[in-house]
């Protein structure tokens, strides 16, 4: 495991313009694995026993110009292709397709909208304030078992309520 896991790492060196960014990266993905609550760059510091003066070094991490969510994820899906185990039919890749909403009680969340409900149980509203997430996972088999592996996740902040309600159905 530890194998694969040095060598996922040092493919994914290529995604950052920086070697001490790429450095922060390792810290900050092995602190996602071992940490055990999620209550943010606090997790990963404590997780990893770090001296507290790191916490503001990860923040610089996190808004660094020495990467990109674009050049990350485009390195993970590279990588995924090495693997082996994207399942294609016809030598084309399957990728799956899903949405779901997340009610936000906040009132300056941003890219927060007005929701529709779409399923109907009565013990909820049929309108909410929350983000609409798009997601994209392309599916893999290893090992005679199929599963997901996320590609993509994105907020889509569609229309309001107010743009909705003025449209017409032709």
């Amino acid at each position: 495991m530890f194998t694969e896991l040095n060598q996922f790492l040092l493919f994914m060196r290529k995604a950052f313009s920086r070697p001490a960014t790429y450095h922060w990266f390792v810290v900050v993905f092995i602190g996602f694995i071992v940490r055990t609550d999620t209550l943010g760059v606090t997790s990963i510091i404590r997780s990893l026993a770090l001296m507290p003066s790191a916490y503001e070094l990860m923040l610089n991490f996190f808004h660094s110009g020495a990467w990109t969510v674009t050049s990350l994820t485009t390195t993970w899906w590279q990588w995924l292709m090495t693997q082996g185990l994207p399942y294609k039919i016809n030598d084309r890749l399957v990728l799956l397709a899903d949405h779901t909403k997340t009610p936000k009680d906040g009132r300056k969340i941003p890219a927060v909208s007005t929701l529709h409900h779409d399923s109907e149980p009565a013990s909820k509203p049929s309108f909410c304030r929350g983000h609409h997430w798009g997601c994209i996972a392309m599916l893999m088999k290893g090992y005679n078992k199929f599963f997901a592996t996320g590609l993509y996740a994105q907020i889509h902040e569609g229309l309001s309520l107010f743009e909705a309600s003025d449209k017409t159905v032709p």
